[in-house]
C-alpha cells in the first residue's frame, strides 16, 4: 500500500543515534524539574508524565516514561496515541528550551506525522526513553522530531510535529471564553480508554461520539483552559478505526499496528464541546487498511483529522 508522507525510519534512526553521542553525555546541560518546565509550558500533571528530563544540548532533551494507557488491540508496549502524547510533550519542552523568550508559552501541536519503526513485541511496564530535538524555531512556529526507545535501546517509533507558539498573555485573550478555575485531578483520565458512544459500523466506515467533553477529561491540558489533548483525540479516532477494521475483517485479533499516521489539528476541543467521530475507508489490501478519520464539535468545528495505515498482519501469540 502506498505510504503516507510521514517521517522516515532513517530520520528517526538519526535522532536515536544522537543519544549515543559521547559529546552529549560529556556536555549534558543537566536535569530540569517539573517546576522549572511548568514555567515555560502550560501542560501539567497528570497529562504531563515525563520523568528524569535532561537537557542534553541546547535543542535536544531526553526523558523517561512508563506507559499507562491500556493497549486494547494494539501491539505492545504502548499505543500510538500515548506514544504521540509523550513524544509531543517532550518535543514542546525541546522547543521551549530554544525559545529566546523564557516565559510561559502554549505549544499547540497542529500538524504531525507518526511512524512505527519496529513490529517487535516489546516488554510492557518497563521505562521507555523519549528523545526530542527542536529542529526549527521562530516567533510563532516551532518544529520538533522525537523518538521512543525501549529498555534495550531499540527504536520503537517517532514523530515529526509542528507547534503554534502562543505567548501566555495572547492565549489568555484568545481563549478568555474558556477560562475555568483550576480543579486538581484526583485520578488520571489517561489510564483508561475513551468511551465510544452510539457506535455505528458500516461497510465503508464508522461513526461514534465522545459525548460532552468534561473538564476532568482534559486534566493538565491546560489547567485554566481545559482542552482535550490532540493525542487523546487521536486515540479515540484510532480506536474507532480499529473497531471498523475488526468489523471489516470479522476478527477481534490483537497486535494491530498503526504503521503510519498523519495529523491535522487546527482547533481545540474545549470542555463543554460535544465531539463526534467519523472514519472512512480509503484503501484496503490483504494486510493493510488506509483510513481517514475526523473529529468535529457540535458547532461543526474540525478538531482532529488523521489518516492512518493499520497493519493487520501481526498477531500476539
Amino acid at each position: 500500500m502506498e505510504a503516507l508522507a510521514t517521517i522516515t525510519p532513517e530520520s528517526l534512526a538519526l535522532i536515536h543515534s544522537k543519544i549515543l553521542d559521547p559529546s552529549l553525555s560529556q556536555n549534558n546541560l543537566g536535569p530540569r524539574s517539573r517546576e522549572e518546565l511548568f514555567q515555560l509550558i502550560d501542560v501539567h500533571t497528570p497529562y504531563y508524565a515525563l520523568q528524569d528530563v535532561h537537557v542534553l544540548k541546547d535543542n535536544i532533551v531526553a526523558a523517561k516514561v512508563i506507559a499507562e494507557s491500556p493497549l486494547g488491540f494494539e501491539q505492545s508496549p504502548i499505543t500510538m496515541a500515548e506514544a504521540c502524547r509523550h513524544l509531543a510533550i517532550l518535543g514542546s519542552v525541546a522547543c521551549a528550551t530554544v525559545n529566546p523568550n523564557q516565559s510561559k508559552h502554549y505549544y499547540l501541536a497542529h500538524k504531525g506525522t507518526y511512524k512505527r519503526v519496529s513490529n517487535e513485541k516489546f516488554a510492557i511496564g518497563k521505562p521507555l526513553t523519549v528523545l526530542a530535538e527542536c529542529v526549527s524555531f521562530d516567533k510563532r512556529l516551532a518544529k520538533a522530531k522525537a523518538c521512543l526507545i525501549d529498555a534495550e535501546n531499540k527504536l520503537i517509533c517517532g514523530i515529526d510535529v509542528s507547534f503554534h507558539v502562543i505567548p501566555q498573555a495572547m492565549f489568555n485573550r484568545l481563549f478568555a471564553h474558556a477560562y475555568r478555575d483550576y480543579l486538581p485531578a484526583l485520578t488520571s483520565p489517561y489510564s483508561r480508554k475513551n468511551t465510544l458512544y452510539d457506535l455505528k459500523l458500516y461497510d465503508t466506515g464508522a461513526t461514534a461520539s465522545l459525548g460532552e467533553i468534561k473538564e476532568q477529561d482534559c486534566s493538565g491540558h491546560f489547567p485554566n483552559y481545559p482542552a482535550l489533548p490532540v493525542a487523546v483525540l487521536m486515540g479515540a479516532l484510532h480506536d474507532l478505526c480499529i473497531a471498523f477494521v475488526q468489523h471489516a475483517t470479522r476478527s477481534m485479533q490483537n497486535g494491530l499496528i498503526a504503521d503510519e499516521c498523519t495529523l491535522l489539528a487546527d482547533n481545540l476541543a474545549l470542555a463543554g464541546d460535544i465531539v463526534s467521530l467519523e472514519v472512512r475507508l480509503e484503501a484496503r489490501s490483504s494486510a493493510y487498511f488506509k483510513l481517514r478519520a475526523l473529529a468535529k464539535t457540535d458547532a461543526g468545528k474540525t478538531v482532529g483529522d488523521i489518516t492512518t495505515i493499520i497493519n493487520t498482519s501481526y498477531r500476539l501469540i
